[in-house]
């Protein structure tokens, strides 16, 4: 709604007319390769901007473009397992997905096959989309990493035409940079071929507990202790999921591969003895599934919506496992995500507790510092439809000025997850890809030379501005 500027909307009044807003002018429902061609061709010829949507989920408007072609991939819902992928670089189950499956799709279409996926929380997104192509970290991931890291291979086609494979070892470079430099800027995916790992029970938990006995100041102490507890817990391959209020801590998705309820006692114990010492009372309780689609359904149901509500825009921040577990940076930390937590109309900060270095990975372009996290927060921003734009304005400025400044500028050695992040987040280069981006242009002008697919803090972006209608200039 933001990026196509309020102009037709579920909020719409009935007395006033649907505009077409930023929303691209002509539209391909991709079936295949030729229609990529096709629009390519087209796109080429008349001088027109190219947008590629998938499902449109996007914090960062790439899925928009006013007077473009869109090339519309959400249709693309073909699946194929693969018992045994066979290359050097992977031996073992795979499945093949169309562009357009959706998470809650790929849980179902693998779970079937007897195998999890790596996927992400939200069911509702486009797993071959933005969100492997621009890391994509999942409940699973510190047991199997990222999404982009379980990538075997995109079929693509590139701005030239050609209806090529990328893999690890065929157009490598291409590969690279598809797996997790950004979505929507190096080539059209038509599919994506990922790992599929072996199905086991798993251990969950959620737990509670709030400032009412204890006051605030103690609160927050008792949440950089939890942070400082983390590495024992994720260096085994779990992942925690948890969100907080200024007075609020709430983890439900916790993940734990493999665990029974006493493995699950086990390892929350270290957590709740310190709750104890503090005392602070908490609630607790272990759950335990047969396999993680159960798992998953469980926490993140009921599918496929799932329970999220929408949010507008958000930012991100990813937090160094040094500075979590060096008593003095914790207390930065902490106090960041306290006064963050202090903001008015947002959302509670969302987290996730992960280790993705523990497992071998392929080279790809994640953004490096997500190798030595210990956790990600988002700072989502609530949707309010009775908010004038001016007003909904004033909260962006808020969050682009202010509350993400105050989180970078706290946490060096960091960095911004791109598929959450803030589309007017300062020095993008540097946050969502890091000491990768050199490359990533390099293979931006290789694979596209004309700068054809354009995407807001995409690489090479800076190539374009926006004018006040909507239309592309070459700077």
């Amino acid at each position: 709604m933001y990026f196509n500027n309020y102009t037709c909307d579920a909020f719409t009044p009935r007395s006033r007319p649907c505009e077409l807003g930023n929303y691209a002018s002509y539209v391909i429902n991709v079936t295949g390769a030729a229609d990529v061609q096709a629009g390519i061709k087209f796109a080429r010829k008349n001088n027109v901007r190219l947008v590629i949507k998938n499902t449109g989920h996007d914090y960062l408007g790439k899925s928009t473009g006013k007077g473009g072609l869109s090339l519309w991939t959400h249709n693309l819902k073909s699946t194929q397992y693969i018992p045994r992928y066979n290359a050097p670089y992977y031996k073992g189950p795979a499945i093949k997905l169309g562009a357009g499956i959706q998470g809650f799709e790929a849980y179902v279409a693998a779970n079937a096959t007897g195998h999890p996926i790596v996927a992400g929380s939200c069911p509702t997104v486009g797993i071959a989309g933005g969100y492997s192509q621009g890391g994509g970290h999942s409940m699973l991931s510190s047991m199997y990493g990222l999404g982009a890291d379980n990538v075997l291979e995109w079929e693509v086609v590139t701005m030239d035409g050609r209806h090529l494979v990328a893999t690890p070892t065929k157009n490598s470079d291409l590969y690279w940079a598809m797996s997790g430099g950004g979505g929507g800027n190096y080539a059209v995916a038509l599919s994506m071929t990922s790992r599929l790992h072996k199905d086991s029970i798993v251990g969950g938990a959620s737990v509670i507990f709030n400032d009412t006995k204890v006051g605030n100041d103690a609160f927050w102490e008792a949440v950089g202790a939890f942070h400082a507890l983390l590495p024992s817990f994720v260096d085994d391959g779990n992942s925690y999921t948890y969100t907080l209020t200024n007075n609020v801590f709430l983890s439900w998705g916790v993940a734990m591969p493999g665990a029974d309820l006493n493995q699950v006692n086990a390892l929350m114990k270290p957590f709740l003895d310190d709750l104890k010492r503090r005392g602070i009372d908490y609630e607790y309780a272990p759950h335990v599934s047969r396999s993680f689609y159960e798992h998953y359904a469980f926490y993140f149901g009921p599918l496929p919506e799932g329970f999220a509500d929408y949010a507008p825009f958000t930012g991100s921040r990813i937090l160094p496992r040094a500075m979590l577990t060096d008593p003095e940076q914790n207390s930065i930390a902490t106090d960041a995500l306290r006064n963050a937590s202090l903001a008015e109309g947002y959302a509670p900060l969302a987290c996730q507790a992960l280790n993705v270095r523990r497992q071998r990975h392929p080279d790809n372009a994640v953004l490096p510092a997500w190798r030595d996290a210990l956790s990600i927060c988002l700072t989502p921003g609530l949707w309010d439809p009775h908010a004038t734009p001016a007003e909904m304005a004033a909260r962006q400025d808020y969050a682009a000025n202010v509350l993400q400044p105050m989180l970078d500028r706290a946490t060096p050695g960091g960095g911004v997850y791109l598929n959450e992040a803030n589309y007017r987040q300062q020095n993008w280069q540097r946050e969502f890809y890091g000491s990768n981006y050199k490359r990533l242009l390099r293979v931006k002008r290789k694979y596209d030379p004309h700068s054809m697919l354009y995407a807001h803090t995409a690489v090479g972006s800076e190539a374009w501005v926006e004018d006040g209608n909507g239309r592309l200039c070459r700077v």
